[in-house]
């Protein structure tokens, strides 16, 4: 009994903070950091242009929305965390997790507390108002908002992945770029509709793209020399965020228009995503 008690009060716990070995080619630049971003986010903008003149129906912005979901949790699972914890141990990765899941939710209540619940929907505009008296700058503020709740995580993700390795994972580029286009394509044509001019609302969105851009920049300026367990933390943190947005904005959206397709569209994102993972350099 004594040995027992010996061996489980003399547990090597070593791994919950071991850092997995990682083949580096050398740190990126600030240009890599903010050219990347930029790169993944520029779809937000291209796709709202497109959206601001083709309409797409509820249930094809609801399609790519199942099919972005897969894509978003994969993105999660092998590019964010699988690297978290390759960075900085379990722990670390498991805390920024979680504190990443948090401060979603609480942008999210922040959102809400100011009558305005975020929609991926056309019909909205990216929005389902509460309250009729919103006025359009109200709206249209609080979309950047939820944009920029959405990006800044996975752009500051980008930004800090080069600073372990100049090769920047080509899987988490193409993942964010897909994920933005419905949001984009709702977008563009709901403030349209609304009344937005073209030219403002492309203003707009360009400038999500260069915040996303440079945050993207400033994560890899400010976080240059500092060490692998907050490195790892922060990029958990973005996965965090990620799950979150992806539970509470993606998913239940996809299913109102896709039903029962949504497992299937979702798990055919998921499976691209994961192959691509494989396959494309990290």
């Amino acid at each position: 009994m004594q040995e027992r008690i010996y061996e489980f009060t003399h547990l090597d716990l070593s791994w919950l903070f071991a850092v997995a070995p990682t083949a580096s080619v050398g740190q990126g630049t600030p240009y890599e950091a903010f050219g990347w971003a930029f790169l993944a986010t520029a779809s937000l903008l291209i796709s709202a242009w497109i959206g601001s003149f083709t309409h797409p129906s509820k249930r094809i912005t609801a399609v790519m929305l199942a099919f972005s979901a897969g894509l978003l949790i994969s993105l999660l699972s092998y590019d964010l965390l699988e690297v978290a914890y390759e960075t900085a141990g379990l722990v670390p990765a498991l805390f920024g997790f979680f504190v990443g899941l948090c401060l979603f939710v609480l942008f999210n209540r922040l959102l809400q507390s100011r009558g305005v619940q975020r929609r991926c929907s056309v019909t909205h505009g990216g929005l389902r108002q509460e309250s009729a008296d919103d006025s359009a700058q109200t709206a249209g503020m609080s979309l950047v908002i939820g944009a920029l709740i959405d990006g800044i995580p996975e752009a500051a993700s980008i930004g800090i992945s080069l600073l372990e390795n100049r090769i920047v994972s080509l899987s988490v580029i193409i993942s964010v770029a897909i994920t933005n286009i419905p949001e984009g394509l709702a977008s563009g044509a709901g403030l349209q509709r609304s009344g937005w001019r073209l030219k403002t609302i492309l203003l707009m969105w360009g400038g999500v793209v260069l915040i996303c851009s440079f945050t993207s920049l400033l994560s890899f300026v400010f976080l240059k020399g500092t060490g692998p367990i907050l490195q790892g933390a922060l990029i958990a943190l973005a996965g965090g965020g990620v799950l979150a947005m992806t539970l509470q904005t993606v998913v239940p959206e996809a299913f109102e228009e896709t039903h029962d397709m949504v497992s299937i569209l979702g798990g055919s994102g998921f499976a691209i995503a994961f192959v691509l993972s494989r396959l494309l350099p990290h």
